[in-house]
């Protein structure tokens, strides 16, 4: 499967940017509003004290460091953070159900940011902790968890795209976006199969097609001689190597490779299936101008988790023992507007924010 896994590896294609662009966003807008009114909200919330908090937990210069000043410190600084995106995990919850191959993707992606980080030294571990899980299953869910949040983002991107955006974009762009949809038969050269041979084999393949038998039954055919996959829609601007790009533009639909095609694995046979359709590229469209909104106005992903959280009727309950409903966050949310002042320095926007969490209070 090594064709696959440099794909993955080696290929950082306009939907990983994207991607990745839009994972920042979404948690820069997610943490950046719950920080801001940490140290207040915490200063009035009444923080539970641990059953041995006077522990230690360390030493400097003989001077003790209480597991309990550890932990309340930790609430201070991490807990409405926590509690704010737990509501907004079960609010995505109940909007999103992932498919089987949405879960499959998640996990592939968990796996790869686990292998990336253990080879940087961190433990499984440390990178579980690290995004507030226990274990590899809730490492699991909180990377579904980012799905859903993408899935969000961009339904809400969507609904502010002018009308025709995808379908100018579309005609504008079809040339550079054109993408094929293809399956290949990989026979690899290695220290038991010589180029030669490979070749040869490859050639025996076509062969076989030649003579009127399908992909599939040549696949099964051969299945313990070669490497057969499905490599989804590719364009020429994919990070394949070169010499499968230029054969896969160049076939039509439903043509397969008359001669291998080699690369650095071995021998192709290149089968394109389909040409990609404006509904099929409609999902990339609609994330490139989605990140193209985000670049002109970083603060829609601000936007967009508030109106979930208002439309949702979300109240946070209780800043001290025997307080009621204490929405004041809400009312941070709704009354704090920074978008309207890109310029002000970290020091003025607390200046802005904390009157409007203590008239909140009152």
């Amino acid at each position: 499967m090594e064709e696959k896994q440099t794909k993955k590896s080696n290929i950082i294609t306009k939907e990983t940017i994207i991607a990745a662009v839009i994972g920042l966003v979404i948690g820069i807008g997610i943490t950046a509003l719950v920080v801001l009114c940490m140290n207040s909200f915490a200063k009035h919330a009444g923080i539970a004290k641990l059953k041995y908090g006077e522990d230690t937990m360390a030493t400097v210069d003989g001077k003790a460091i209480k597991t309990d000043t550890i932990y309340q410190k930790a609430k201070r600084t991490q807990g409405l953070e926590l509690l704010i995106n737990q509501v907004d995990q079960e609010i995505l919850d109940n909007m999103y159900t992932l498919t089987d191959e949405e879960k499959e993707e998640a996990k592939e992606e968990a796996e790869s940011y686990i292998e990336y980080y253990k080879q940087s030294g961190a433990t499984e571990d440390a990178i579980f902790a690290n995004s507030g899980c226990a274990n590899y299953d809730e490492f699991i869910k909180y990377v579904e968890g980012n799905v859903k949040s993408k899935k969000y983002l961009y339904d809400y991107l969507e609904k502010k795209l002018e009308a025709g955006a995808v379908d100018k974009y579309y005609e504008e762009n079809k040339d550079n976006i054109e993408t094929y949809d293809s399956e290949h038969i990989l026979v690899k050269i290695s220290n038991d199969v010589t180029d030669e041979q490979a070749l040869a084999l490859a050639n025996e393949i076509i062969g076989k097609l030649n003579e009127g038998k399908t992909f599939d039954e040549v696949v099964e055919e051969y299945k313990d001689k070669i490497t057969h996959e499905k490599l989804g829609f590719q364009g020429k601007n994919s990070n394949l190597q070169q010499s499968y790009i230029d054969e896969l533009v160049a076939l039509k639909d439903g043509e397969y490779s008359k001669t291998p095609i080699k690369t650095t694995y071995g021998y192709h046979i290149v089968h394109r299936l389909k040409t990609a359709t404006k509904e099929d590229l409609r999902g990339t469209i609609i994330e490139t101008l989605s990140t193209d909104l985000l670049t002109e106005e970083p603060n829609l992903t601000y936007k967009a988790f508030i109106e979930l959280r208002k439309e949702k009727n979300l109240t946070i309950f209780g800043l001290r023992r025997g307080v009621g409903s204490a929405p004041f966050f809400l009312y941070f949310l709704e009354k704090t507007d920074f978008s309207t002042h890109p310029s002000l320095s970290k020091s003025e926007k607390r200046a802005k924010l904390f009157p409007a969490c203590r008239k909140a209070r009152e």
